[in-house]
């Protein structure tokens, strides 16, 4: 993966050079198509999903809280607290992008606390 994929992710186009180029090495490519579920609420969490292309719908007890779509990522809450998922993610509208898991989520913590700023601020700012 190219490094500047990454960098339209405000989550981690902060990320000093050599950490973008560690990640983009290691992240997996993922797609659904409309009405699958990336995350189920309950479920465990492995996984952060960055949205390249299309939308998803988040769901608390199956009540829409958020759509989220290109450059925004889901599973934040379940990756930084590493605990059951909070919400339900179904794609909206046919999606793709790559996701973390919960490894490449603790080596950026501890590499490169920008990360962690950033991931803790959207955490923030979505009322967890």
């Amino acid at each position: 993966m190219e490094t500047e994929r990454l960098k339209r992710f405000d989550l981690f186009a902060q990320l000093p050079a050599q950490q973008l180029e560690n990640l983009a090495g290691t992240v997996n490519e993922w797609s659904a198509q409309t009405g699958e579920t990336l995350i189920k609420q309950g479920g465990s969490s492995f996984q952060l999903f960055a949205i390249e292309n299309g939308t998803v719908n988040v769901c608390d007890h199956g009540e829409p809280v958020a759509t989220v779509g290109p450059g925004e990522v889901v599973g934040e809450i379940g990756v930084q607290k590493r605990g059951l998922r909070k919400a339900t993610v179904e794609v909206a509208e046919e999606a793709k992008g790559f996701f973390l898991t919960n490894s490449q989520v603790e080596m950026l913590r501890r590499e490169a606390p920008e990360f962690e700023e950033r991931l803790e601020r959207l955490i923030e700012q979505r009322g967890h």
